[in-house]
């Protein structure tokens, strides 16, 4: 699972672009309510001016300043500013609506929506909260915001209310759809949640979105499962000396000083049931040594066959579309297997599996063969961990953990370990590791690293050129 970056839910978006929808947006101050609001009017605009933004907090000026791009949908006329000295508290009655006793800022709208020839028009009332309290209105009164849902149903205007409150409201039985934003700390790292509690006319698909305001803009991070990518080669800038081998993502190689570093091993610890999630996230790091023409040895997890690993590749990582690419693939990637029957057709490299001192023996001969042939004075191991464990035992293979790294520096290579969460030596693997990452769920994939400690990251697919680029976005 990867995600896609969008301004916006596309569960609302259908329906606002038919008009005569109202949203409650909710949350906390600094959720990114007032961000959401805007956006949703900007992804529905195509280019139109068709919103008015009834502001009980900043003058115009200053709503402009912190989003200069909502320029494209909002016209600074349209930006009303509602203090307290232009409120009036005299409400209609209820009952046949005539917009004639009202409030200035109601009968100003009314006569912006009716002189609008662009349509549907999107009211965003932020925020309702201040907005009552100027007005001398209890929370618990609904007139006003009756009036203008009616106005909006009149006249085919979408409202969106921005309020304060996270709790249950009695706005949110009036209104079409319900938003609540959430921010949080988990482990001292930031987590913005986007719920959609109710949408009226539509089917909620994801019950909540991770999102940033990276830039000041509003970006939800939409999950795709089993996405088919294209990760396409680049052409790798020379590698001086003891340089660190860069990894095919940028995020990556910026956090890590450069890249990943020869002699050292460097921990993925994974969520369980996460299959094709690592593979998506290590293939960038394979194509990286490829294409500068250094050998990958692969011992696959879950003693995984080497065909479902190919399998994975081809289907899942778009290999089999690129000719130069599969190329380098079957003459630099190699896989170890626990086994006497090897075959030529996927490059198998047989290694024992009586004892771990036997596989690192088997191992040295391998690489060294391997590397000698090709000219390379370092190579990658994608190490699936719970193999190694699952074959050699839990003991031996905490034992023999400090022999591996020891031998991996001897011969000047780099590991990648993917090991499940769970597993006896992960302690051991840890205090070895010279980066350590925790892949995890939040309805969709994250990382994170523990060392060095970073902010969490949603992995994120982006087309470009015809090929895909493997993105990790933070959250802001």
């Amino acid at each position: 699972m990867l995600s896609v970056e969008r301004n916006a839910p596309v569960e609302l978006l259908g329906l606002l672009e038919q008009g005569r929808y109202s949203i409650h947006i909710k949350g906390p101050p600094g959720s990114g309510k007032t961000t959401l609001a805007l956006e949703l009017v900007k992804s529905i605009s195509l280019g139109n001016k068709a919103a008015i933004y009834i502001s009980t907090r900043v003058s115009p000026d200053r709503l402009l300043a912190q989003f200069p791009w909502i320029s494209e949908c909002l016209d600074e006329q349209n930006i009303v500013d509602a203090k307290r000295s232009y409120l009036s508290s005299d409400l209609p009655k209820r009952g046949g609506l005539e917009y004639t006793e009202q409030p200035e800022f109601i009968r100003l709208i009314n006569e912006r929506i009716r002189r609008s020839e662009q349509g549907p028009i999107t009211v965003i009332i932020d925020s309702l909260d201040a907005l009552k309290a100027n007005l001398n209105i209890s929370d618990r009164d609904t007139t006003l915001e009756s009036i203008l849902l009616e106005l909006g149903a009149n006249t085919n205007t979408n409202m969106i209310f921005v309020t304060e409150l996270g709790e249950s409201q009695k706005l949110d039985y009036l209104t079409d759809a319900v938003v609540r934003l959430e921010r949080g700390i988990m482990n001292d790292r930031l987590v913005r949640k986007l719920y959609l509690e109710k949408l009226r006319g539509g089917e909620i698909k994801q019950p909540f979105y991770l999102f940033s305001l990276r830039n000041g803009r509003f970006t939800i991070f939409e999950p795709v499962r089993f996405p088919q990518v294209r990760f396409g080669l680049q052409k790798p800038e020379p590698l001086e000396e003891r340089k660190p081998i860069p990894t095919g993502i940028e995020e990556l190689d910026s956090i890590l000083g450069g890249g990943l570093i020869k002699g050292t091993i460097n921990l993925i610890e994974v969520a369980k049931g996460m299959v094709t999630e690592p593979a998506y996230f290590g293939f960038p790091i394979l194509l990286s040594f490829i294409q500068r023409g250094l050998p990958v040895f692969v011992t696959s997890p879950q003693t995984a066959k080497t065909q479902i690993s190919v399998d994975i590749l081809l289907r899942l990582l778009g290999l089999g579309k690129d000719e130069k690419a599969l190329t380098l693939f079957t003459k630099y990637v190699y896989f170890l297997v626990h086994t006497k029957e090897v075959t030529n057709e996927f490059n198998e490299i047989g290694v024992s599996k009586e004892g771990m001192q036997e596989f690192l023996a088997d191992f040295h001969n391998a690489v060294t063969d391997v590397t000698k042939r090709l000219g390379a004075d370092t190579f990658l191991w994608y190490l699936g961990v719970d193999s190694l464990e699952r074959i050699y035992g839990e003991e031996a293979l905490r034992r023999h953990l400090g022999s591996l790294v020891l031998e991996l520096g001897r011969l000047n290579g780099i590991c990648l370990a993917v090991a499940k969460r769970g597993i006896q030596c992960m302690d051991n693997l840890r205090h070895l590791s010279s980066f350590y990452f925790v892949m995890d769920r939040m309805g969709t994939t994250v990382i994170y690293g523990e060392t060095p400690p970073t902010e969490i990251y949603v992995l994120v697919v982006e087309k470009l050129n015809g090929t895909n680029k493997l993105l990790l976005r933070s959250i802001q």
